[in-house]
């Protein structure tokens, strides 16, 4: 069992994950132990990291099993990969406490032994989609919480934007998340940090649907056949006519739009993007923002493209996935848009090639 502890830094908008070291003083990596016969796979995470690292009371979400023959010089071991995000607040005095753990920038984590810089990979992934897709799935913000706190929470998770980008405002962000009917009102407010500071307390929303005794988060309602689907509704569509509301680049669009006659994809309008994934797969290829399409590659593989095309820009986003952006206005020029397309396809690929 290993596990990716994710930590978000709301204030500062940034993505870590806590690494633990042995006390022989060896390679720092994710916490992790051997199952134990009659436990359960979350029993056993939530074992390792009250004992490796002294962190108790979150929530694992399974990702992936590791079962390379190779990953582990020890011997054959299979390894279930699970992810926890935490608020860094909440890790912080805990770090301070201890020499044998630490907190690094999730780029910042590789180099790890056994497969770790794989699974820090995929654990920002997924986070990276829950978020943009459910409001705090997490439930880092308690049950009851303003739109102004949710919308920063998912702003830090969320990729950085491209030069000349900026995040939603809080108008847009509102208007995704009530529109759709992800959060409602609790028809509460939220008391003021300061007494007789000014203006009107917060209203407070809750995630729709969600249980009462912490289990989660519970579909909102059943999606409809596409040829019941408004065009306003916003839901995963082919082509970007088929969605709602959105200020995608028409150079972004038709770029997507070429990939897609030749590979089937699902577009899905969120607050910051719009995600463009491969029909039938979960995972995103690329964030179609207003001026920028930000592709994920493999580290070399981005690093290549960019040093190639100096108009992309590089963001070392995890361990082993970096993401490349492209300016709509560099889809002009035809090397620029080739290689822009080629980056796509390749995303689309890799994707694919995990499973």
């Amino acid at each position: 069992m290993d596990t990716a502890v994710l930590t978000v830094d709301v204030g500062s908008g940034a993505l870590g994950v806590v690494q633990h070291r042995g006390p022989d003083g060896g390679e720092w990596a994710l916490p992790g132990t051997f199952l134990r016969e009659g436990e359960t796979l979350a029993g056993a995470v939530l074992r390792s990291l009250a004992a490796e690292v002294g962190l108790r009371g979150s929530r694992p979400q399974q990702l992936h099993v590791f079962e390379d023959p190779e990953r582990d010089d020890r011997g054959w071991v299979l390894s279930v990969a699970h992810v926890v995000l935490l608020l860094a607040e909440d890790v912080d005095p805990v770090v301070a406490s201890r020499d044998d753990v630490r907190v690094v920038p999730v780029h910042d984590a590789v180099g790890q032994p056994f497969d770790h810089d794989a699974i820090v990979r995929l654990a920002v992934d997924r986070v990276r989609q829950d978020y943009a897709l459910q409001p705090d799935p997490a439930g880092l913000l308690g049950e009851a919480f303003p739109l102004k706190s949710l919308q920063a929470l998912h702003d830090a998770v969320a990729p950085q934007p491209g030069p000349g980008e900026s995040r939603p405002s809080i108008d847009t962000f509102r208007r995704y998340m009530v529109g759709k009917g992800l959060i409602q009102p609790t028809g509460e407010f939220a008391r003021k940090e300061r007494p007789g500071a000014m203006g009107k307390p917060a209203e407070l929303y809750r995630r729709a649907g969600e249980s009462r005794d912490g289990l989660g988060i519970r579909p909102v309602r059943q999606e409809r056949n596409r040829a019941e689907r408004p065009v306003d509704d916003a839901g995963p569509a082919r082509a970007f006519g088929e969605l709602g509301a959105h200020n995608v680049a028409p150079a972004i669009q038709r770029l997507v739009e070429e990939v897609g006659a030749q590979v089937p994809l699902t577009l899905t309008v969120m607050p910051h993007y719009v995600a463009v994934r491969r029909v039938g797969e979960e995972r995103v290829a690329a964030y179609a923002r207003p001026q920028t399409l930000s592709v994920g590659l493999d580290p070399d593989d981005a690093v290549t493209v960019t040093a190639d095309h100096p108009d992309f820009r590089l963001e070392r986003t995890s361990a082993a996935t970096h993401h490349v952006h492209v300016p709509a206005a560099a889809l002009h020029e035809p090397a620029h848009r080739q290689a822009a397309r080629a980056a796509l396809e390749q995303a689309l690929a890799r994707i694919t090639g995990a499973h």
